[in-house]
């Protein structure tokens, strides 16, 4: 794991997602959002998708972030990442990650 580590802080986009899926598969979320992060800010399409997925989820955060998750997934799918463009669907008809959503979740009225 050393080279790929290396290879990651060397800004080596498939090491950072593989960095990431190590740390995901081992339960590190903490290290697996760094990683992903790293990753979807670089430009690679799978890791805009998989950080969204973790902001979707809330692992490795405090709570889920469902409109930073939204908008990374916005990025993946303008990619032509299709699962990317499902999420997305699936979360706007729920209505998760819309300006809305937060209002509704600080908000102490119910609608």
């Amino acid at each position: 794991m050393a080279f790929l580590e290396k290879a990651a802080r060397q800004g080596h986009v498939h090491a950072m997602d593989a960095m990431r899926g190590i740390h995901d598969e081992r339960k590190e979320y903490e290290h697996a959002v760094e990683w992903a992060t790293k990753g979807a800010e670089a430009g690679l399409p799978k890791a805009m998708f998989d950080f969204g997925l973790l902001l979707d989820m809330g692992k490795g955060l405090v709570a889920p972030d469902y409109t930073a998750a939204a908008d990374w997934y916005r990025r993946a799918a303008d990619t032509g990442d299709g699962e990317a463009a499902n999420n997305l669907c699936q979360m706007y008809s729920v209505g998760r990650g819309r300006a809305w959503q937060i209002m509704r979740a600080t908000s102490a009225s119910t609608f």
